[in-house]
């Protein structure tokens, strides 16, 4: 926390401890109508994949622990603006309110940090379902996997040492307070949490839009994938505010107030955002039904047939019913464009996988 010079505190007016100018209920109000609908979201997922489909997955309970993180980092938002100070100006609150809030602050990145990267790494493992094995998909995916773990597991580390003893992070007079600089790791925080959004965001486009399916099926399937660039307009918002708390005002508590509001907006939005994509067969019941069925004729139909047809035949149409056949090969058969045809029975079934995943 920054002490503000001489000069910017003869500025401040009286400090007015009975009856300070605050910023009101609204945040409580967006957060106690966004926190339900994530949870309804996450609801109707579950019952979803376990209740109709019977196939739930690592995703699906990470994103189960996502909402359970979210749901606390709602619950201290709320306290922090309503009861910890972080709605009033700074020259209106005690020394004990200050050292409140920083207890606040330190619990909200911890919160903050587990709520989005259970979210990434939500919508990474989900991904994982429908890369085919060996692509560069899949390569990518698992790379972007690893910076998002990497990056909590450092945050956490800095979080937890950047003070020694760590209460001197909020204990402002403390005797022996040895405190490294607190912008440039919260900053470098953000900061890599927009760029992972981002990553992730894109990540499924080329392969969606080279998909030989309908054009209003790639560009729908591309719109409840694309959805999750929402999270980056929120997390955009939030390092901007975090930048300025940092190092445009003294008035932290007044102008940190922002840094709460889209603090909660993102992991609530992150959650809904992530569990939209399981929501297929729910959004668009009777396609999935209609679908689930035509794979399955289709399929006993190949069964009857394989035998007469010849192998590079019975690879095309799969290919090609399958929808994962693209302009460059490679990108549905993992970096082969050929398979030998003791293979072909194993790349088709693969391949029926990654159908049945994109259509639920």
């Amino acid at each position: 926390m920054r002490f503000p010079p001489p000069e910017v505190l003869a500025s401040w007016p009286p400090a007015n401890y009975k009856n300070p100018v605050t910023r009101g209920p609204a945040l409580m109000i967006v957060d106690l109508t966004i926190l339900p609908f994530a949870l309804v979201c996450v609801g109707l997922r579950l019952w979803v994949r376990i209740g109709w489909l019977h196939k739930s997955w690592w995703d699906d309970w990470l994103m189960v622990a996502a909402a359970i993180f979210s749901a606390g980092t709602t619950a201290l938002v709320i306290l922090a603006t309503q009861t910890y100070g972080w709605n009033i100006h700074v020259w209106d609150l005690t020394i004990s309110q200050m050292e409140t809030g920083r207890k606040a602050s330190m619990a909200g990145q911890a919160l903050f940090v587990l709520a989005s990267s259970c979210v990434k790494m939500s919508i990474l493992v989900s991904y994982l379902r429908i890369a085919p094995r060996g692509s560069l998909f899949q390569r990518l995916v698992w790379a972007t996997f690893a910076i998002v773990v990497a990056a909590m597991v450092i945050f956490f580390i800095l979080l937890w040492t950047q003070c020694i003893p760590i209460s001197s992070y909020w204990d402002l007079f403390a005797s022996h307070r040895d405190c490294m600089p607190e912008g440039p790791p919260l900053i470098a925080q953000t900061v890599i949490n927009v760029i992972t959004d981002f990553m992730i965001y894109v990540l499924p486009m080329p392969t969606l839009f080279y998909l030989t399916l309908p054009s209003s099926q790639r560009i729908g399937l591309m719109v409840l994938f694309g959805i999750g660039g929402v999270i980056v307009i929120a997390g955009s918002f939030r390092a901007y505010w975090v930048h300025y708390v940092l190092y445009e005002t003294y008035d932290v508590t007044w102008e940190g107030f922002q840094v709460w509001v889209w603090t909660a907006v993102e992991t609530n939005v992150g959650v809904i955002c992530g569990c939209i994509p399981s929501l297929k067969p729910l959004l668009f019941r009777t396609r999935s039904r209609t679908a689930s069925q035509a794979a399955k004729s289709y399929g006993s139909a190949t069964s009857r047939k394989q035998k007469s047809q010849p192998p590079d035949d019975l690879e095309h149409v799969e290919l090609e019913t399958c929808g994962l056949t693209a302009n460059d090969p490679s990108i549905a058969t993992g970096g082969s464009v050929l398979a030998p045809p003791h293979s072909i029975r194993s790349s088709v079934d693969n391949i029926r996988e990654h159908q049945k995943a994109y259509m639920y």
